[in-house]
């Protein structure tokens, strides 16, 4: 069993904020996390969940990632028809499917894919498969403030200016207009650094 790290993930110092965009899964991924076999019992999984508080669990069949079982899972399809925990496995409620991510893919792009999916936390893998890691909502909302914003905007881009669009996508500081690598979030603006000293001054 791995478990997973009891620290957050720390992305955003000193105030300085990466443009959600620019930001890989691999940046605030937990590289460790909580696993249990297909062949357990949901008593074990359950009991697992409750000592390590957490509320999903990767599922592991010959050494490999193959699905999510999540505490929803047991409650609807254990707890709410009455079952015994002992006599269900988990190969028998947890997930048809997986929904994955990539180390490099974009934190902008997984937000999406566990909002369409509607899915809470997602094992990250390599390019061969291997799991190495979980982001789930709480890590994404805990370390990028910004994503909220940025994907309200994104499913409204038909509907947003040109102008409103780069200050977010290409970094464009909306004070003085100059292009930034760095923004930082002032009153609801994304302004580069020259412009929030002098907000400060």
């Amino acid at each position: 069993m791995i478990c997973r790290k009891a620290e957050d993930n720390q992305y955003i110092l000193k105030e300085r904020i990466k443009m959600p965009e620019q930001v890989k899964v691999s940046e605030i991924m937990s590289e460790n996390v909580y696993i249990i076999d297909i062949d357990e019992n949901i008593q074990t999984a359950a009991h697992m969940m409750r000592e390590k508080n957490v509320s999903g669990l990767i599922v592991i069949e010959n050494g490999n990632a193959v699905a999510v079982l999540a505490l929803d899972d047991i409650v609807k399809k254990v707890v709410a028809e009455n079952i015994s925990p002992m006599d269900v496995k988990v190969r028998d409620i947890m997930s048809s499917s997986m929904i994955t991510a990539q180390v490099d893919e974009r934190l902008t792009d997984v937000a999406m894919k566990m909002g369409t999916n509607d899915v809470s936390r997602i094992p990250v893998l390599d390019s061969k498969g291997n799991l190495k890691g979980i982001i789930t909502k709480t890590d994404i909302l805990k370390t990028m403030p910004a994503i909220v914003n940025y994907l309200y905007e994104k499913e409204a881009e038909n509907e947003i200016t040109p102008t409103a669009d780069r200050s977010i996508s290409d970094g464009i500081c909306e004070d003085c207009g100059n292009h930034s690598d760095e923004l930082r979030n002032v009153d609801n603006k994304w302004i580069c650094q020259e412009c929030e000293e002098l907000k400060n001054i």
